[in-house]
């Protein structure tokens, strides 16, 4: 039986398995230590980004003074998060700067942007309204289109006692409420006295007249363009508002907050303010417990305040941007909603679209230089002289033509008359009564007072004499026993000839004085067509009255049409 041979060494192990696993080995320890340097690579990054590596900036937000505290505090909130933006460690600051002011400044130029007056020029503005973002002509100043950031519908602050009686009106009869001392109906408070003040921190005012213009018009929800605020149905309107029924204007310079305080202090039937247009949110901000919120019936004006991101480096924009985001957090929207604020991102469709810079401008020129609503009788000259031929017409026809533009365009409010003088011209009377002074929205039988104006004053003919003095005397007489308060009253005199009535200028002048009445001032004025031998005592009688005289050339001259526009628009 063999044996095996025992030859005293162990078992041997093959080199190639042991290669392999060390390879893996060092291979693992590899990717390992690659993650391991990548993610510290990473972390250093991050690091450095936290560390500012670009330094620190600052975005500078101008936000309206109604809206500027919640927004301070949303700052504070955002700072807390300590915001990096392209390696920049980003402070929000804010400052309360009125819409109108930055409109302004944007408009003049980034190089003319008035540091020492505004404080760094912003990267974030967030205005009262979307119509202030409009009103910025300089379109490369606002970088993409802002979007509502926080809503806010404009109301009239009102003592409790007005606020019932406005219970059924709507924005388009403000107009009528504005001057009729009856329309309310609550006897002492007399009208509306409605104070529109135009100063800085004033949006309000601009919204509710772009929204009593809409309504007027009748389209209160389309947005209304320039041809339709220089209509005369607009001007009328909106110069209606501009006085109240004691003939004190309504419109100053002071602020919205000035006019809420001016109410709060006198909030009787006494007071020169009755009624202010605010932004409910202002309202709620002063704590008043005398002054109530109406709104009037129908769609209502919005102050939206867009968050609008002005150009400027990336840096800035995109540090703006982010903060808009912030702020629509949910956090942010429940802090704006605190404040009295709706957060929906959409206006209202029915809301009065916000008027374009242009329109609003507009607007605010007719408030601040109103139509004065006028009584004027006007006293035509159709005596023989006014047959001679100027240019391709009769000066009567060429008078006419020129006043007949000016019955065209005077405003509903204004109350005219036509009166036409030569001698004998009705029975044994010089002059004639063709159309009775008063209201243009006054009919004159089936016919509206202008279609009667134009076709009486276009049917007159040249008669013969021309006894002025004695039709001046009964048109002034006629004209103080009509006298309507808070109105320029007057008589408006267009002649060519010397007077060939008995009557002495001096004779005139004593009826006159006798005539007057101090509680009803009564102007003549007067406008003289070519050389008047007469020219002397037309300028006494002027004179005499309050009134002006002036002459013109000829009457196919433009200064006719220029002249009678002045005393009748």
């Amino acid at each position: 039986m063999g044996e095996h041979r025992n030859t005293g060494r162990g078992r041997s192990i093959a080199a190639g398995p042991v290669i392999v696993v060390i390879t893996i080995a060092v291979l693992v320890a590899a990717v390992f230590g690659w993650f391991q340097l990548r993610d510290r690579i990473f972390d250093q990054g991050v690091e450095a980004a936290d560390t500012c590596v670009e330094g620190s900036a600052v975005l500078t937000v101008a936000a309206d003074p109604d809206i500027s505290g919640p927004v301070e505090q949303l700052a504070a909130r955002f700072n807390d998060t300590a915001p990096v933006v392209r390696d920049h460690c980003v402070t929000v600051q804010v400052r309360a700067t009125s819409s109108d002011a930055v409109r302004t400044a944007l408009n003049a130029g980034i190089d003319n942007w008035d540091v020492e007056a505004l404080g760094a020029r912003p990267g974030l503005w967030i205005p009262q309204s979307s119509g202030d973002v409009e009103a910025v002509t300089d379109r490369g100043a606002v970088d993409g289109t802002p979007r509502p950031l926080a809503t806010s519908p404009v109301v009239l602050a009102v003592p409790s006692a007005v606020a019932d009686a406005l219970t059924t009106v709507s924005w388009a009869d403000l107009v009528r409420l504005q001057r009729d001392p009856q329309a309310l109906g609550l006897g002492e408070w007399g009208a509306l006295r409605l104070a529109l003040p135009t100063g800085s921190d004033s949006g309000a005012t601009t919204l509710a007249v772009a929204a009593i213009a809409a309504g007027v018009r009748g389209d209160p929800t389309t947005a209304l363009t320039l041809e339709q605020v220089s209509s005369r149905e607009l001007i009328s309107a909106v110069s209606e508002l501009a006085l109240t029924d004691t003939g004190a204007s309504a419109t100053s310079a002071s602020t919205t907050y000035d006019a809420l305080a001016a109410l709060e202090n006198a909030p009787g039937p006494d007071g020169p303010v009755h009624a202010v247009p605010v932004t409910e949110q202002q309202l709620a901000s002063t704590d008043s417990s005398t002054l109530t919120a109406v709104e009037p019936q129908g769609p209502a004006p919005v102050a939206d305040h867009p968050a609008a991101v002005l150009s400027g480096d990336e840096t800035s924009t995109r540090a703006a941007a982010a903060f808009v985001d912030f702020v629509r957090q949910p956090d942010g929207a429940q802090l704006l909603t605190d404040a009295g604020f709706g957060v929906d991102e959409t206006v209202n469709a029915e809301a009065v679209t916000a008027p374009s810079g242009p329109v609003a401008d507009a607007l605010l020129t007719v408030l601040r230089n109103p139509v004065l609503p006028r009584r004027a009788t006007v006293l035509l000259d159709v005596s023989e002289s006014m047959g001679t031929a100027e240019g391709s017409a009769t000066r009567l026809q060429n008078t006419v033509r020129a006043l007949d533009e000016q019955f065209q365009r005077v405003p509903d409010s204004t109350e005219l008359g036509l009166w036409s003088f030569s001698e004998d011209l009705n029975n044994s009377l010089p002059f004639r009564v063709d159309v009775p002074t008063g209201p243009m929205t006054a009919a004159i039988g089936p016919t509206p007072r202008r279609a009667a104006l134009s076709t009486t004053a276009a049917a007159l003919t040249p008669a013969t004499g021309s006894f002025t003095y004695a039709s001046v005397l009964v048109a002034y007489l006629d004209a103080v026993a009509g006298y309507v308060p808070g109105r320029v009253n007057s008589v408006v005199l267009i002649t060519d000839g010397p007077d060939d009535s008995s009557l002495s200028a001096q004779d005139l002048l004593t009826d006159l004085t006798a005539a007057a009445d101090p509680a009803r001032p009564v102007a003549v004025n007067i406008v003289r067509i070519g050389d008047n031998s007469d020219a002397s005592a037309f300028d006494d009688i002027a004179a005499q009255t309050g009134g002006t005289a002036e002459a013109v050339s000829t009457s196919d001259s433009p200064d006719l049409i220029d002249r009678l526009g002045k005393l009748l628009y």
